[in-house]
């Protein structure tokens, strides 16, 4: 009789070792994902802040003058640049300040106003050299 005892110990033990195995695993699972999750969020707000600062931007006068430009509203800490292309068009960037998350939009340029290009928006920067890019190019001092 004593070893059924110590068998259905046994076991209770195995299982009680079983479930906190698995309930540690799941906590580490948990920490990854929380981590994710607020990776995730953090993207989202740049991503948001950087499309209202290129909507913003839109709203800006520009100066007529070759090479980016920048403007940066200090309060809700936007910043969008516009560099001048060729016949009329141009390439405006925007971000939060401090986000690294740059977006783009091509537009018309009349006068100091900018127009959005229909389907203009772009996630990258679609300039061939990467330095022509306004992080770059600021970063630099161009």
């Amino acid at each position: 009789m004593k070893q059924q005892g110590n068998s259905t110990l046994g076991m209770v033990m195995i299982l009680l070792l079983l479930g906190g195995v698995t309930l540690h695993a799941t906590r580490q699972q948990l920490s990854r994902s929380m981590v994710l999750v607020a990776d995730t969020q953090h993207y989202f707000q740049h991503h948001s802040q950087a499309q209202a600062a290129l909507r913003w931007g839109m709203q800006q006068q520009w100066s007529p003058a070759d090479g980016w430009q920048c403007q940066q509203w200090i309060t809700a800490q936007w910043q969008s640049c516009l560099l001048r292309r060729e016949e009329g068009h141009g390439l405006l960037s925007a971000r939060q300040a401090d986000s690294a998350l740059w977006l783009y939009h091509w537009v018309e340029l009349s006068g100091m106003r900018v127009l959005a290009l229909p389907h203009g928006w772009i996630d990258f920067c679609p300039l061939d050299a990467p330095e022509a890019c306004p992080g770059e190019a600021i970063a630099a001092g161009i």
